[in-house]
């Protein structure tokens, strides 16, 4: 059986996932700089491209994602944004964030039905450093 696996670079912070038969080894060679990856948690079976779709757009430099900013919070690498923000508020137990970003999500699904998009991404194109 093959998965999806994921890996962060020890020296570079470079992210990755790679297809490999279970069980996966706990490290890797890291494509970008040869240092170390190390495995790093994630759910089985989550992404929302095939493995053969060009990866998503680079973030802008500077711009952090959920996931580099929230290294506590697991899962948000697998997340959309709005999924992720409210992901956070329930962790941090903000009620009022998570009020705020579901009053949000429901006014925004009043104008578009939501898809699984909305609540599910799956790239590696962001910065974790």
């Amino acid at each position: 059986m093959t998965i999806i696996v994921d890996y962060r670079c020890v020296d570079c912070g470079s992210t990755g996932e790679a297809y490999l038969a279970s069980p996966p080894p706990s490290t890797l060679s890291c494509a970008a700089c040869g240092g170390e990856s190390r495995r790093r948690w994630s759910p089985v079976g989550m992404i929302s491209r095939a493995p053969d779709a060009p990866p998503a757009p680079k973030r802008a430099p500077g711009n952090r994602s959920l996931c580099a900013e929230n290294p506590d919070v697991p899962g948000l690498c697998h997340m959309s944004p709005a999924a992720g923000r409210a992901w956070v508020a329930r962790a941090r137990g903000d009620n009022r964030a998570l009020d705020a970003e579901l009053a949000a999500q429901e006014k925004a699904a009043a104008v578009t039905k939501p898809t699984m998009a909305d609540a599910i991404s799956h790239e590696h194109t962001h910065s974790h450093v």
